[in-house]
């Protein structure tokens, strides 16, 4: 086949795709009522139980879902199948927080996350620290599904497209439609791509393997040829595993673009259908792109650091090539699996430019200025982020997973603000701060040390759970000596 490997009719279709894409944020733009950032940022507060299902669900799995859990399933064998219970895990830790944080978002009028936490606390020093945090992890994130799009349209393509290529071009789709309709553009866009991610994915599984014979066979092949993938996972793998779930848990379901979503629910009850919901999708993705991955063990071999990321794209170049139906399905998840990738992008991209001019600079240069203002300048931000990235995104050094686990490792030091903040009313700011800043030096000591845990524990799971310590001793005892103080001698 030629052009991307996956023939003329391929190519047209996802150029269509990225066509709609920018109409979507044209029509978009026509219904913003103005530019305030209520109306940009959250879509004046109005997603439905469906579109914020899919926008939650389209969000939630990324590129690092789509490309690098294969990648990890290839590298690690059966025991990725743990991969479940990571998702599973962000949607215990929403149910948590989300209705009452939703609530007051529409009674207190939240745009960011950092709204959230100049309320609960009334603390500058600590709303900042939080922020820088969220600003570091998402950049990061942001990053990760900068390179997914380039090794998706890369191993496609056999690298007829270069992995530059596919950065610069999705990330131009991806800046248009935001700029020009906010979160009511990438909301709508989020419904496409993530319907057609789960029909890719299901039709893909179908067309490759529709019988348990086929999975008995790939089993059987792995006993004897890579043992260790099929073997049970041994104590260290178990620690880790836990250890993991509890990282993205508590750091998944603060992501600032959730969050914002969250505020934008049109109702308590909406968001809480669609969380609802959520709870079943790690159940319909995840087994699918794990499979992926133990196929790519019996297909290549050899592959190390950041070219195992190539997994999936490989096996669709394979499978596009095989049948009428494959061809078909191959179609339908690339482009399902660049929707994905961007779908991430997009959101992270909204949040990163709202924390950055409503929160820094809105607090500081832009202190007075309208928010028309800092709307504008939000979207200017964008572009910057993007150039900035994009070209760090073109000399790829980490895997993706390397760089979730960054992530996670990062955000979760801001967990304890956001969910332990809305459940227990005796955290105080102060002890808050403390414990997030030791909770960040001890993960980051660990970091440069090169020191990826301990007993199978992550290092941002240790720093959070220095974190979470001082944070609750230290509110006890600023509670008991408050009481002490105002209690007759």
């Amino acid at each position: 086949m030629t052009s991307l490997s996956l023939g003329i009719g391929a190519t047209a279709f996802m150029a269509v795709y990225l066509l709609t894409m920018v109409v979507m944020g044209l029509v978009a733009k026509s219904r913003r009522r103005s530019n305030s950032l209520s109306d940009f940022y959250l879509a004046g507060r109005g997603l439905g139980p469906l579109v914020l299902l899919l926008s939650l669900y389209a969000t939630q799995y990324s590129g690092n879902t789509v490309v690098g859990y294969p990648a990890e399933a290839w590298r690690l064998g059966f025991a990725w199948i743990m991969s479940v219970s990571f998702m599973m895990a962000i949607v215990v830790g929403y149910l948590s927080f989300a209705p009452k944080l939703r609530r007051l978002a529409t009674e207190h009028s939240f745009v960011t996350p950092g709204d959230w936490v100049d309320f609960r606390f009334g603390s500058s020093s600590l709303s900042a620290a939080t922020n820088l945090l969220l600003v570091v992890s998402i950049a990061n994130y942001l990053l990760a599904q900068l390179m997914a799009m380039g090794h998706v349209v890369a191993g496609i393509s056999n690298n007829l497209v270069p992995y530059w290529a596919g950065v610069v071009v999705l990330v131009l789709v991806i800046i248009v439609y935001e700029t020009l309709g906010g979160l009511r553009a990438v909301a709508w866009t989020d419904v496409i791509q993530g319907s057609m991610l789960l029909i890719g994915l299901a039709g893909l599984l179908y067309a490759v393997a529709p019988g348990p014979s086929h999975w008995q066979s790939l089993t059987e092949w792995l006993n004897q040829n890579a043992p260790d993938k099929t073997a049970l996972p041994g104590t260290d793998v178990t620690i880790r595993w836990y250890s993991t779930v509890l990282l993205i848990g508590l750091s998944g379901c603060i992501y600032p673009q959730a969050i914002q979503r969250i505020y934008a629910a049109r109702s308590t009850r909406a968001l809480k259908r669609s969380l609802q919901f959520m709870i079943f999708m790690p159940l319909v993705t995840m087994p699918v792109v794990v499979l992926v991955g133990l196929m790519g063990i019996r297909r290549f071999t050899g592959l190390t650091g950041v070219a195992s990321d190539q997994i999936m794209p490989m096996l669709l170049h394979e499978w596009a090539q095989a049948s009428p139906l494959t061809y078909v399905m191959a179609v339908l998840v690339v482009t399902g699996t660049l929707a994905a990738i961007m779908s991430t992008a997009d959101s992270v991209l909204l949040s990163l430019s709202s924390i950055l001019s409503k929160d820094f600079l809105g607090k500081t240069w832009l202190k007075h200025a309208p928010e028309e203002r800092l709307t504008s300048v939000g979207k200017r931000i964008s572009w910057i982020v993007m150039a900035v990235l994009a070209l760090t995104a073109l000399a790829p050094r980490f895997t993706l997973w390397g760089l979730t686990e960054l992530k996670m490792e990062i955000l979760i030091q801001a967990s304890p603000v956001f969910i332990l903040g809305s459940i227990w009313s005796r955290l105080h700011a102060r002890p808050a701060l403390i414990g997030l800043v030791a909770g960040t030096l001890v993960a980051g000591w660990l970091a440069l040390a090169g020191e990826p845990g301990v007993w199978g524990i992550q290092r941002g799971l240790l720093g959070w759970l220095v974190n979470v310590s001082l944070s609750v001793v230290l509110s006890l005892t600023m509670t008991e000596e408050r009481t002490a103080a105002r209690s007759p001698a």
